[in-house]
């Protein structure tokens, strides 16, 4: 799951990108407000979907369009922060309650190196529509108090870890600044 330079990432979205607009992102999204890409071009696929239905959801679109595109990107090394969640393990799962739930950065104060918040890039698992279920589940204290050994072992446990494709969070301008655009496919779903 290493960055590496030359290498080509995907952004899957109802709409082609590119110029990346980092005032477009979203609060709220497991590793912060950025511009989310994969190593997975069919991971960026199963995501146009979401962003249809979003966008039209909120009247961006239109309720008829039934098609996205899946925009590619070559980065180039710029000396940037990275910080690179190796695995799901309580770290990971921690840093992702504090993106989603703002009001948990308090009780999470400390349990997450901080080097995760000061990053250009943040690199781990992806936390999609499959695990959503099992992520809401877990921060409303469904399985447990979430600092409780118990239910962060249940909710990584129930994530199915070794299934999970990564993501890329580029989070500044500096990161963005990074990638160069190849190509935009549209894709029918």
């Amino acid at each position: 799951m290493k960055i590496k330079d030359g290498m080509i990432l995907f952004h899957g979205s109802y709409t082609a990108v590119e110029k990346i607009d980092l005032n477009m992102c979203w609060d709220g999204k497991d590793f912060g407000s950025g511009f989310y890409l994969t190593s997975n071009v069919l991971q960026a696929r199963s995501f146009i979907k979401t962003s249809i239905l979003k966008a039209q959801r909120f009247g961006n679109i239109s309720p008829l369009q039934n098609y996205g595109y899946v925009s590619s990107f070559r980065y180039h090394e710029n000396g940037l922060r990275i910080y690179e969640f190796g695995t799901t393990d309580r770290e990971w799962l921690w840093f992702i309650a504090q993106n989603r739930r703002p009001y948990l950065a308090k009780s999470l104060s400390g349990r997450v190196n901080s080097e995760a918040f000061e990053a250009d890039v943040v690199i781990g698992k992806v936390a999609n529509d499959k695990t959503n279920p099992t992520i809401t589940a877990y921060l409303n204290g469904l399985y447990g108090d979430i600092l409780s050994d118990r239910a962060v072992n249940f909710a990584i446990e129930e994530l199915l870890p070794n299934q999970l494709e990564d993501q890329f969070c580029f989070l500044t301008s500096k990161a963005v600044e990074c990638l160069e655009f190849q190509e935009a496919k549209k894709y029918v779903i």
